[in-house]
């Protein structure tokens, strides 16, 4: 499918539910006007039935009624549509919205969603992965906690290229069922709108505090048996009768017991009181997940997981029970009624045993249950990517025993709008002969950094089972290692050349080491020194990673550096960007070039901002 075409697929698509909800927000006028009629109908006809005292009035009124409750009924209904209707309608909106490359989430909902997942990672900061308009946030569909953290977790680690594998072939099958996807994201908002957190759901169902025991529930039943027969009987008793003193006083016995017995009912109950509408929440994701039937093994076994195939309730089923059970418990949120249920019935007693025996079933499947939406719906994040951007490409990411391997074709970065992208080919390794690095120098502006960020972002889509923005891209499975921002510290006292040493340190380190090859992206080597001492250590530094049959790409301003392809034998090879005049003014292709950059455009950009300088030579 084309650009154009997936663009007015997704078009058609919100003008559809636009016009549905236009339909709906009429119908609900009508239904509201009706209501309203027929309730003032109801209220007219009895006032006129106490006058008149005839049964036409009173079958009228009756009649009328009866259509308002019918009203009132429809009327709910239709206003779980039109909020459902709101929900595809935004949902469409964004899928358009990232297509065109426009999509930003609202302020602080990135913050939420990537925080802390940077600092320290390898490449998680330089390549932008997460926070406002971020490579995450274009990817970001899902709504669960743990959806998210499953999400965030393809980007970070390193898999397996079987785990690839399984991740593409379930991405690839979501990427053609939109409904689907759409009506989990749709139920999804629903949990993330009550804030459905589920780690403190999964601590509780971990918990193992003292289940209600049986004499305890057989105690409790007798005195409130005991407690209720004395009231009907004393309730016929005449006036004085001591009955009516032996009921006040098993009230008594009552309420201590309901105080006696809180320290073992309360850990049960209170803390499911912040979490009722939350499980509520999630039990329709749970049973659209169970009902659904996929091809792939991946999705196959996470839906046999929640449906209870491999023995047990299904999960949407469990959470229902479960958030049923905790709606009776929050009678305790009306005070008087929480003192009367306990009173006369030891309510609290009641629903802290149906939670222990819930908790005591199916307790230790919460945990595998919301493990398994998480990944559905990051794998579903993949699949939307996909169907999203029809342009892109699904990498093949194979073993290589001979040499690793990174091959791209017309590679970009997804980030930029489509009509502004520029592609280029990047081919390192795949023969032991074969180049493995680039050195690109050019000019200011010119697109060094966005190719070493497009390279690395393409890298790690690949590994975590998403397409890519090239039209072809074969790699081996490679560890990224960046050292692109480099900022200086001044709490810790530490130079900005100290720290890309730093960053540099444990680069060369991944490379030292055996678990993985490892592609390196290295923006502006050591730049924070003199010309002689940076030509020296990116030197130093270059030979030493290709000899360690590393991958990667390095820029430079320091033509002195060129010299490495001849002392590599070509293993490094010399590309740059360059720019142009158009009518006075810089102009950039973005296309890499090979040889060593020709032209220098620093006064250039100082004199178009401003800054005087010595002219140029003539």
């Amino acid at each position: 499918m084309t650009a154009e075409a997936a663009s007015e697929r997704f078009d058609a698509r919100r003008r559809e539910l636009s016009h549905e909800q236009a339909r709906l927000d009429a119908l609900d006028a009508k239904l509201g006007r009706a209501r309203a009629a027929t309730f003032l109908a109801t209220s007219g006809l009895v006032l006129f039935g106490f006058v008149e005292r005839s049964t036409a009035v009173w079958s009228a009124a009756g009649l009328a009624f009866v259509s308002f409750v019918v009203f009132v009924v429809r009327h709910a209904s239709v206003a779980t549509e039109q909020f459902m209707n709101e929900r595809r309608l935004a949902i469409a909106t964004e899928a358009l919205a990232r297509h065109d490359g426009t999509f930003r989430a609202p302020e602080g909902a990135s913050a939420r969603r990537g925080d802390g997942r940077g600092e320290g990672h390898p490449y998680a900061a330089d390549l932008d992965l997460f926070g406002r308009g971020s490579l995450y946030e274009q990817l970001n569909v899902a709504r669960t906690p743990a959806g998210r953290d499953v999400l965030a977790g393809y980007l970070t680690t390193h898999a397996s290229v079987a785990e690839i594998r399984e991740r593409q072939a379930a991405a690839r099958e979501l990427e053609k069922r939109d409904r689907w996807r759409e009506e989990l994201a749709v139920h999804g908002h629903t949990a993330e709108k009550v804030g459905a957190h589920a780690e403190p759901l999964r601590a509780w169902a971990r918990a193992d505090d003292p289940p209600i025991s049986r004499a305890t529930l057989a105690l409790a039943g007798a005195i409130v048996l005991c407690q209720l027969a004395l009231g009907f009987v004393s309730a016929r008793a005449p006036e004085g009768s001591p009955l009516v003193s032996a009921w006040g006083g098993m009230l008594v016995v009552q309420v201590a017991a309901w105080i006696a017995l809180r320290s073992r009912t309360e850990p049960l109950i209170e803390p499911m009181m912040r979490r009722e509408d939350p499980l509520r929440a999630y039990a329709p994701m749970l049973a659209l997940a169970e009902s659904a039937h996929f091809e792939t093994a991946r999705l196959g076994a996470l839906t046999k997981r929640l449906s209870g195939e491999a023995g047990g309730q299904a999960a949407s089923v469990e959470f229902a029970r479960l958030g049923r059970i905790a709606s009776f418990a929050a009678v305790r949120h009306n005070a008087i009624a929480n003192i009367l249920l306990n009173v006369f019935l030891l309510w609290d007693v009641w629903c802290a045993a149906a939670l222990a025996s819930w908790r005591a079933r199916a307790g230790a499947g919460v945990e595998g249950w919301l493990a398994a939406l998480g990944e559905i719906e990051a794998l579903s994040c993949l699949g939307t990517f996909a169907a999203e951007h029809p342009g892109f490409s699904w990498p093949d990411v194979r073993h290589d025993s001979i040499a690793p391997r990174f091959s791209a074709r017309d590679l970009a970065h997804p980030l930029i709008a489509p009509a502004s992208r520029v592609g280029n080919d990047v081919t390192m390794g795949g023969t032991p002969e074969a180049r493995m690095a680039y050195l690109v120098t050019g000019s200011n502006m010119s697109g060094k950094s966005t190719l070493l960020r497009a390279v690395g972002t393409a890298a790690v889509l690949a590994q975590a089972g998403a397409p890519v923005c090239a039209s072809e891209l074969t790699m081996t499975p490679l560890a990224v290692w960046t050292s692109i921002r480099v900022d200086d510290s001044l709490r810790e006292g530490a130079s900005r050349f100290y720290a890309e040493v730093r960053k540099l340190k444990l680069v060369i380190d991944a490379a030292n080491g055996d678990e993985h090859r490892i592609l390196f992206l290295l923006d502006e080597v050591l730049h924070g020194t003199n010309s002689r001492e940076r030509v020296l250590g990116a030197k130093a530094v270059l030979e030493h990673l290709v000899g360690r049959g590393a991958l990667g790409i390095a820029t430079s301003h320091d033509l002195g550096l060129v010299e490495l392809e001849a002392s590599t034998g070509g293993r490094v090879t010399n590309t740059h960007f360059a720019d142009h005049l158009e009518h006075g003014k810089l102009a950039f292709d973005y296309r890499m070039k090979r040889g060593p950059v020709a032209t220098s455009n620093a006064l250039r950009l100082m004199r178009e901002v401003g800054i005087d300088v010595v002219p140029e030579p003539a």
